[in-house]
């Protein structure tokens, strides 16, 4: 399954969770009714049993419980409008300092940087559950350029650089195959689904605060009908676990072979999973640990039932779909006493999900769009290269807002031998001149490579600024790019990646809108229009390019447009719409923009770091050695 099935099945499984969430609507409503009903009939208010459904108050207290629940749900799903940073907060997780002087924090940084490099993606912002000693973690977000990645003190502390970065891989697995953005609507739902329980603990502990007279004229009703709905709070619960459970193992074992496929080291997975096992599990403390147990890296509550309502499998299956003999491996070590860092265990022949043997890559893809949502071998020690080439004082000045903001600007100046100071007055960034040039001349030895991989460690940086501060830097970027009076893709992708993560937008859930081409043909005509003119074509040849490539894409009648139809403010707004084609949609799109540019039997730096912008901006993001097969 490739990454364009995986995001088509999490929208799948969006329907599915509507379903379960209205079955669970009308088992809570049906309990919550005939509970009062029979509360009333006894109390002598007057209800018949013969005929409860007649009753006037019937619909009343079904439309009360339908609000309750609905209101829970909306009332979360506020709460969590900023995506992953909301829940971040929710759990009381601290964002890292980019100054941090923790060796262990300093350690994910690095890890998160490389793993985000090498998936061609923005690198996610770090939290860390610091009240929390067990191994634990999980990814949130609607989107991968909004992902956030957090994991507990036990995490940092406990693990080795392997074993940290095999949980990396597990989290970014969740985060390319559109499972963040489900989990969090889950949240949301499972919150509704409990609400009536809350309103019964609610009335129980007003209860608690009344005089003697007051409780004894309502004759211990509300404490009946507080605890009436505890109860039926626990028929939630089970609903949401078996929701959670029904849309949750499954994911867990894929994100655990992706995480092997990315680090080619099933020991650094089999590791983390052996000291949670060893340990008597990885449980939180916090009190939201129960509403997002689906999104950990393991379980983070107690349950009974596991079996059936656990949103994880049990470690010794993840553990043997890992290899055989891991379980063996994970009792013997469970046996040696005094031994706090015990020897590596060899790895056992690795095992599929599926029980077919072996991690290793299969034969090369014939499409590249397979490839996106993707980490290989290559891709990995591409990342470490090119992080090994950025100069560390650079690297720890796109941790910083300041730094990074420079950065974006200096990449403008650095991507072109123009009159920088004559630019920089044009943009209106003369008092920023001598910093903006040294950054400038420092990363232009840097090619083009690099290009792309300081955007995505820089933008992160930013997300946090004060709304007029990113709007102001999107300005300022704008008007540093026109300021010679040209306008390159790679400042068009530059701005464009800009306005994506920093913008009005940014942040914000995103709905899949078009389902055929037809929808969008105005926008492919714009977009291939433009990488035909950016491929150096003349007229002629242009215009067979631009049909051979695409067929299949536009109707008949779509031709070539002249370049002066093609601006980028018109190509930023295209692109825009694009984003919410189907999932399944994007993918020959991705396909035909790469063949146009291999056309000539080559794919040069400025193509190839274009062509993963436009993916990144399409939230397909491809691999940095995608065409390298």
């Amino acid at each position: 399954m490739d990454f364009f099935q995986h995001q088509e099945r999490a929208r799948r499984k969006t329907g599915l969770l509507v379903l379960y969430f209205v079955v669970a609507v009308v088992a809570v409503i049906a309990s919550v009714t005939a509970a009062m009903l029979l509360i009333l009939h006894f109390s002598g208010a007057g209800v018949s049993l013969q005929a409860p459904w007649a009753h006037p108050l019937t619909a009343w207290i079904a439309l009360g419980t339908f609000v309750v629940i609905v209101g829970g749900c909306l009332v979360k799903t506020w709460q969590l409008r900023k995506g992953g940073p909301a829940l971040a907060e929710m759990m009381g997780a601290k964002p890292i300092n980019a100054t941090t002087t923790d060796n262990s924090e300093q350690r994910l940084l690095n890890v998160v940087e490389e793993m985000s490099i090498a998936a061609g993606i923005p690198a996610p912002r770090i939290y860390v559950l610091e009240q929390e000693p067990a191994i634990n973690a999980f990814a949130a977000g609607f989107r991968p350029s909004e992902a956030i990645v957090a994991v507990t003190r036990g995490t940092l502390d406990k693990l080795s650089r392997d074993e940290l970065q095999a949980i990396i891989g597990h989290e970014f697995s969740h985060i390319l195959n559109a499972d963040i953005r489900i989990n969090l609507r889950m949240v949301a739902v499972l919150a509704g689904i409990l609400a009536v329980g809350k309103v019964g603990e609610h009335l129980l502990h007003s209860q608690r605060h009344q005089s003697r007279s007051s409780r004894r004229n309502n004759k211990g009703n509300l404490v009946i009908v507080g605890l009436a709905l505890m109860v039926i709070g626990y028929v939630g619960l089970f609903f949401g676990r078996l929701i959670k459970a029904a849309i949750s193992r499954q994911r867990e074992l894929l994100a655990d072979a992706s995480a092997v496929q990315f680090t080619r080291n099933p020991d650094g997975l089999a590791g983390a999973l052996i000291q949670v096992r060893n340990n008597g599990g990885s449980y939180l403390a916090n009190a939201h640990a129960e509403d997002m147990s689906h999104m950990c890296f393991v379980l983070p509550v107690k349950m009974h039932l596991q079996r059936w309502l656990s949103t994880h499998p049990p470690v010794d299956e993840r553990l043997t779909a890992l290899g055989e003999g891991w379980v063996a491996r994970a009792r013997a070590r469970a046996r040696q006493s005094g031994d706090p860092s015990p020897n590596p265990l060899s790895a056992p022949q690795a095992a599929n999900v599926d029980g077919s043997l072996g991690f290793a890559p299969g034969a090369s893809p014939v499409r590249v769009s397979s490839q996106v949502g993707t980490v290989k071998d290559a891709d990995i020690d591409w990342a470490q290269t090119t992080l090994a080439q950025l100069p560390e004082e650079i690297r720890q000045s796109l941790r910083q807002p300041q730094g990074a903001r420079r950065a974006l600007l200096a990449l403008i100046l650095a991507s072109n031998r123009n009159d920088t100071a004559h630019q920089l007055r044009q943009a209106g960034l003369a008092d920023d001149q001598p910093a903006l040039e040294t950054l400038a001349e420092a990363l232009r030895p840097l090619g083009a490579t690099l290009r792309l991989p300081v955007i995505d460690l820089a933008l992160p940086a930013l997300k946090n600024e004060p709304r007029a501060a990113r709007e102001q830097l999107l300005a300022e970027l704008e008007s540093l790019a026109k300021a010679d009076n040209t306008f390159s893709l790679f400042e068009w992708a530059l701005l464009g990646l800009a306005r994506q993560q920093l913008g009005e937008r940014a942040g914000r859930n995103r709905h899949t809108r078009f389902h055929r081409y037809g929808a969008v043909a105005a926008e492919l005509q714009l977009l291939f229009s433009l990488l035909v003119w950016a491929s150096g074509a003349t007229q002629d040849t242009g215009t067979a390019l631009f049909s051979r490539y695409t067929q299949g894409l536009l109707p008949a009648g779509r031709t070539l447009l002249p370049l002066t139809h093609c601006s980028s403010d018109k190509l930023f707004q295209a692109v825009d719409r694009l984003t919410d084609l189907s999932p399944l949609l994007k993918g020959p799109i991705i396909d035909s923009a790469v063949d146009l540019a291999m056309d000539d039997g080559e794919l040069k730096t400025r193509e190839r770091e274009t062509l993963r912008a436009l993916s990144s901006l399409l939230e397909c993001p491809l691999p940095p050695c995608f065409a390298d097969h």
